[in-house]
Order: C-alpha cells, then structure tokens, then sequence
C-alpha cells in the first residue's frame, strides 16, 4: 500500500472566483493521492458553478463562505472540517496548484527515510514547485535568507508558501492561520508560529507541483514577480506588521519592498512612482496603527491588474 493511502491525507483547497477548468485538473490531481478533500469557497462570482461541479464528485466536501472572509479564516474553516475526520496530515492547497502524479507518496517516503527522531519534530512537509527563474539576484537572495541545513532529501526552511504543505494534524489543531492579514504574508505568519512552538518546517528538494508565484513580467532579458497596487498593499502592511512582532526577518522585509515597488513602477511607468509611494505609506500607517482585515481603497484599483 502506498504511503499516501496508508496515511489518512486530507487536503484543502481554498478557492476564490477561480478557473473552473483548471480547478478541476487541480482536484482531478488530488484525487488519487489523498483520503479525502475539502474545497472552501470565499465568496466566489462562480460558486452556483463551483456547487455544480461538486455535486457531480463524492469526493469533494464543499464549505461555503458567504463571502471572501481572506486565506486565513478559509485555511481555518478547511482545516476544523478536515479534523473532523481524523487525518495525519493536511494539505493546504492553492486552487490553481497542480500536484506530480505521484508527488504525494513520494514526499512521505521521502519524510519516512528521515532519522524517526528528526521525524517527530517536523511539523510542515512542504512541497517545491517547478522551477521559476528569477532574472533579479534580489528574489534570489530573499529565498536564500528562508534556507537552512539540508536533511536527507530535504531543507529547512523559515517559511514556505501555503500551496502545497502537508501539515501534522497536530500542529493544525494547535496552530491556526492568521485571519486578521486577510491576505499575503498569512504562510510567513503560519511558519513562525510553527516553529515557534517546537516544530521543524522543511521542503523537499525536487520539484512536484506546479504553482505560479503571483503574477510575473518580463523587462528585456529579465523575469520579475509582480503585484498590482492592492496587493502591494496588503504585503507592505502584513510585512510591516510580521517585522514589528518580530516574525520576520528584517531584511526579508526590505527585500520585498524593494522588489515588489519596484515592478509596480517598472510595470506602470515613472508615472505611477507617486501611487506606489502612496501605497507604501498607506500599508505601514495602517500596520502602525493596527487597521488589519480586509481594505480596500479607491486609489488602490488604479494601475494594471
């Protein structure tokens, strides 16, 4: 018997106006290899399709939020609806992620390989999607500053992104996901907490799913990560926040700065240089003064989406 039929694997997959194309292949992926799944809805557009969709599966446990209630609190409710049947491990799940064939079985027999001291003080067994290269040494120091000691087939790591973690179910019920961020950062915060109660986060080495991080553009011969101005938002005030309670590391926090202003302007044009200022203060007065949840500005809708 394979290992991830041996475990009890239950993953969640959070999902907002998504593509109902590409969420079926995500979920068609994680059928084989997990017990069971739960897709939590934040208030999509398209939930009468997403609910049509489901009806025509078992496998597929619907939770639906009347509206978008952020990454965290949908993690949340996923994870209290997975725990009620008694799983392993969760795996926390974006709704555009595609997992190898495989990938599952192989990522446990990997962990399964590890010294069983090390083993029961692993909280998070991430997965590492296919390779983006980055064309800026700026992205790549900022993975380096997330890196730690390798351990059989695996890395440690301070932080990993949500998609894709396979998560104790201890640690689940134990550690829940910030609501008050809404979005961005949310996987930063769920780490530090992890490993701030005693647990070991670490990512395979190889890669086995597919995931795009954020949005990306191209400027000559180089590849950049890109946010439109209300995301920005939201990493610049999360950040701020993450760095004042001390859960992330400070040059991290430049680092993001740095990169995500900059293809806002480079993106937009030297035009935009007042908006992405505007955008930078907003988020860190709103950090200072603790203005969380879910924000949406006028000014913030301006620049390309």
């Amino acid at each position: 018997m394979s290992l991830s039929r041996r475990y009890h694997v239950c993953a969640v997959v959070v999902t907002y106006n998504p593509d109902l194309d590409r969420l079926m292949r995500v979920l068609d992926s994680l059928a084989p290899q997990t017990s069971s799944i739960v897709v939590v809805d934040n208030g999509s557009r398209n939930n009468a399709q997403l609910h049509l969709m489901a009806l025509e599966r078992e496998d597929i446990d619907v939770v639906d939020l009347a509206e978008n209630l952020g990454i965290g609190a949908a993690l949340n409710r996923g994870v209290t609806r997975a725990l009620s049947g008694a799983p392993d491990w969760i795996l926390t799940m974006d709704q555009d992620t595609l997992v190898d064939e495989g990938a599952i079985d192989e990522i446990l027999t990997s962990y399964e390989a590890l010294p069983a001291k090390y083993r029961e003080e692993v909280g998070v067994v991430a997965m590492r999607a296919h390779t983006q290269p980055s064309g800026i040494w700026l992205t790549r120091y900022a993975d380096r500053l997330l890196t730690g000691s390798t351990v059989g087939q695996f890395i440690e790591r301070k932080g990993v992104i949500t998609s894709g973690n396979l998560v104790r179910a201890t640690v689940a019920s134990r550690i829940k996901y910030s609501e008050t961020l809404f979005i961005d950062q949310v996987d930063f915060d769920f780490c530090f907490a992890v490993r701030a109660d005693g647990w070991r986060v670490i990512q395979q080495n190889r890669f086995s799913m597919d995931h795009i991080l954020g949005e990306r553009y191209h400027d000559i011969d180089k590849d950049h990560p890109y946010e439109n101005a209300q995301r920005v938002y939201y990493i610049v005030r999360n950040s701020t926040v993450l760095v004042l309670r001390r859960r992330l590391l400070v040059r991290f926090y430049f680092v993001q700065l740095v990169v995500f202003c900059g293809a806002f302007v480079s993106m937009n044009g030297v035009r935009s240089l007042p908006l992405c200022c505007r955008v930078l203060l907003r988020g860190v007065v709103d950090a200072l003064t603790r203005r969380m949840g879910r924000r949406e500005y006028p000014f913030l809708s301006r620049g390309r989406r």
